[in-house]
């Protein structure tokens, strides 16, 4: 038997799964939270089988009844129908709930639960019909009822091994004790050969195949643990593929990806596309004065200071090298990118960065080139970047700590 102690993540798990997989110990129960996953997964197949075989069981039952009718007849009528009563019809019935009954969402709730008086109530009417019938010719019949209504239990129910064996005791030693009680004709010989014999190879069977379908679960567990795991991976490395390590923003290959998409996109809609160019004023100076250490965390600030700026979530903020940023604002007109440069530049300045050796300001401040065109056929993206890089030069020269508009000579 192999029962872990307690498995608390994913890791412990996939390490109990492997352990498992690699001994196949002849009776395998797992931990309660992967107990109740596998149990619910047998319900989900018990509930597939009974809707796909629906048609087949009623037909089944239906000629069994047909049968029973055409040639026992003088059985069912007795007594005032008293078998037809007491036992067929609320046999009927039981069969129609298993059929059916998982429409309701109570029963689906709580199937196993529900299915198991239902199904022992199957099997100790049939027992007591056929301990009524022993001297006649339908005793054969009805024990050859008993044994396929314990086998469509076994296969359709799907009770877990432990449970089966349970209803099949309890379903066979009440129907003996009522048969007592009511002093019925119970012959032990037979009663041993198709209850006991017959349950004894179905509980084999049946613990032969859950046995498989518990390998078969942690198997699929492992591949699922996995597959997630190669996709946190899948995404981690996308991130280090597209974010700069340093700023968490955007790096320059995922701007230089959705530029050009961005950019394909105004080329065949004909819709303006703006772009900003940003430069950290006399970063040089701050990495002399402060050192790298405080030159990174100037950077990560700024990165910030800009992501907080920006007015919409289809623009992007991306580090484009150095101590330069980019943002790309697909769709955006003039106006609206130097709202965003006047937002970047107020942003900045709260941020209040303590610089010394600046000639601008005591703090830290940035320089803007603002560009915004309608892409033309066959214009390349480089003749935006090409204008943002000029008008951020013309902020340079006119004193740093502002932006301006590229404007054509």
């Amino acid at each position: 038997m192999t029962t872990p102690s307690a498995h608390t993540d994913h890791a412990s798990e996939q390490d109990y799964i492997r352990d498992t997989l690699h001994k196949r110990p002849l009776f395998c129960f797992f931990p309660e939270a992967m107990e109740a996953e596998f149990l619910e997964k047998r319900v989900e197949s018990s509930q597939y089988y009974i809707r796909s075989g629906q048609w087949l069981l009623l037909a089944m039952f239906t000629l069994i009844a047909f049968i029973a009718w055409t040639y026992f007849q003088d059985i069912f009528i007795a007594d005032h129908f008293q078998q037809l009563k007491f036992i067929e019809l609320p046999l009927g019935l039981s069969i129609l709930f298993i059929i059916y009954g998982n429409r309701i969402s109570g029963v689906r709730e709580h199937f196993h639960r529900v299915m198991f008086p239902v199904a022992a109530f199957q099997i100790i009417t049939i027992h007591l019909h056929i301990f009524l019938t022993a001297d006649t010719g339908y005793n054969t019949f009805a024990i050859i009822n008993q044994t396929i209504s314990m086998l469509l239990i076994a296969l359709g129910l799907r009770f877990t091994t432990k449970i089966l064996l349970i209803l099949f005791a309890f379903s066979g030693l009440t129907a003996l004790a009522l048969g007592s009680f009511l002093h019925l004709p119970i012959d032990v010989l037979s009663f041993n050969y198709y209850y006991v014999l017959f349950g004894v190879v179905i509980l084999a069977l049946a613990g032969i195949a859950e046995r498989q379908e518990r390998f078969a679960f942690l198997q699929e567990l492992l591949v699922s643990y996995q597959s997630q795991e190669l996709a946190h991976l899948n995404q981690r490395l996308d991130k280090i593929a597209h974010e700069d390590a340093l700023t968490g923003i955007a790096n320059r290959r995922s701007f230089n990806n959705a530029a050009e998409r961005e950019w394909d996109i105004a080329q065949r809609d004909q819709r303006p596309l703006s772009l900003l160019l940003l430069d950290v004023d006399f970063f040089k100076r701050y990495n002399d004065t402060y050192g790298h250490e405080g030159g990174d965390k100037c950077l990560q600030a700024i990165a910030r200071a800009i992501r907080d700026a920006m007015m919409r979530p289809a623009d992007l903020a991306a580090r484009y090298g150095g101590e330069e940023f980019v943002v790309l604002m697909p769709d955006t007109d003039i106006e609206g990118a130097k709202m965003v440069a006047e937002r970047i530049l107020a942003s900045v300045d709260s941020c209040q960065i303590p610089h010394a050796s600046s000639t601008v300001e005591p703090y830290v401040t940035v320089s803007v080139g603002v560009t915004t065109l309608t892409p033309q056929q066959s214009q390349p993206l480089q003749d935006a970047i090409r204008q943002a890089d000029t008008a951020l030069y013309q902020a340079k020269d006119n004193g740093r700590h502002q932006y301006r508009v590229f404007e054509y000579a």
